[in-house]
């Protein structure tokens, strides 16, 4: 698996300061650890990296992140992407990520949704 990436032109903020990056399949299992994510969601697109996921996590002696795959669902009008999600609340046009307007699981409980409920619709997705 590529784990870098490699470029050799300066980019756009750190100039000539770095010449490999690290790939989502790298940095994510470290990030999701470091930043106490307890449940990470993936589509089923990434289980055949899931393998891969927890042996990083293991061999840097990170704490395991469990990883619970779903078949990707689609909305009609809502925004899902993180970026896209992160601009808003980075420029303070919501009051958070468990903001009553965004589609995260914190979102929609603090909206009323029942957890036992929002899982049961997930797995039957």
């Amino acid at each position: 698996p590529v784990l870098f990436r490699q470029n050799l032109l300066p980019h756009h903020r750190s100039g000539e300061t770095f010449r490999a990056y690290p790939t989502y399949d790298l940095a994510c299992p470290i990030v999701d650890s470091i930043e106490g994510v307890t449940h990470a969601l993936r589509t089923t697109e990434y289980n055949d990296r899931d393998e891969q996921y927890q042996w990083i996590q293991s061999a840097l002696g990170l704490r395991r992140v469990r990883i619970h795959a779903f078949a990707r669902m689609n909305f009609i009008n809502t925004v899902l992407s993180k970026r896209k999600l992160t601009w808003f609340v980075e420029n303070g046009h919501v009051t958070g990520w468990d903001d009553a307007r965004f589609p995260t699981v914190r979102g929609v409980i603090r909206r009323g949704m029942n957890l036992d409920a929002l899982r049961a619709f997930i797995c039957s997705q």
